[in-house]
């Protein structure tokens, strides 16, 4: 049986024993049960009581769940004094940008959540249409806070259809030009625009400049709160079609 690996941990069976727990935390401060959280993510009630147990699961389950919760793995990996913690300083030395939507077609070695700190190789990778967002984790989120904020970098359109979460959630651009959709609106937000929407809806982001050599990327800033799950935020993208 191959061994389970997660991407930048070198040893998974220690990093379950810190992640297991503060799922259960993220998904009871949600007030979700673990069948419904499982339902959610279209996992198992299984592999979700063997996570927050302690014990390692395969890297796409664990992924789906960090979907649902609205974190990334890096969050939750956080030592036990910053956890807990009233405050966290996020510096920028400690959150790498990594891949955040990897296209079809790129090549296998590339995997979600994987590095890349040189610009110029987020780029090459943009330009040739391999990877069309990648993500810097602020990671300040406190431990039973609301808030989690990212620095987003877009290059190009999405492949996925979008996504739902619970809470409120604002952009802010900071360069190039966006292409938000909300449900069945677009908007497009220029540097220095901001909107503040209901995540419950399906929402998009992609860039609204063409990607290619020379082009600057488009960069937002995103701050979204969690908030109690209602009836459409539980649906799956493929039962709603705002």
């Amino acid at each position: 049986m191959p061994s389970i690996r997660w991407p930048g941990v070198d040893d998974v069976e220690e990093a379950a024993r810190t992640v297991g727990p503060r799922i259960r935390e993220l998904r009871e401060s949600r007030s979700l049960t673990i069948r419904e959280l499982a339902c959610r993510c279209q996992i198992s009630p299984t592999t979700l009581i063997r996570l927050e147990q302690g014990n390692p699961i395969a890297e796409r389950p664990l992924q789906k769940l960090c979907d649902g919760l609205q974190t990334i793995l890096p969050n939750l990996l956080v030592s036990t004094e910053g956890w807990d913690r009233p405050f966290r300083v996020d510096r920028a030395s400690d959150s790498p940008w990594r891949i955040a939507f990897r296209r079809e077609k790129a090549p296998s070695h590339l995997k979600d959540f994987d590095p890349i700190s040189e610009e110029a190789e987020r780029n090459r990778l943009g330009s040739v249409g391999f990877v069309t967002g990648f993500l810097r984790s602020l990671d300040c989120k406190l431990r039973r806070g609301k808030f989690e904020a990212a620095i987003v970098e877009l290059h190009g359109n999405q492949e996925k259809p979008g996504y739902r979460h619970s809470g409120e959630e604002f952009i802010y651009c900071l360069q190039g030009r966006l292409k938000l959709t909300i449900a069945k609106e677009t908007i497009i937000l220029e540097p220095g625009d901001a909107v503040t929407f209901l995540p419950r809806f399906r929402h998009r982001y992609e860039s609204d400049i063409a990607s290619k050599p020379g082009v600057a990327p488009t960069r937002i800033l995103m701050v979204w709160q969690e908030g109690e799950e209602d009836e459409l935020s539980r649906l799956h993208d493929d039962e709603c079609l705002i």
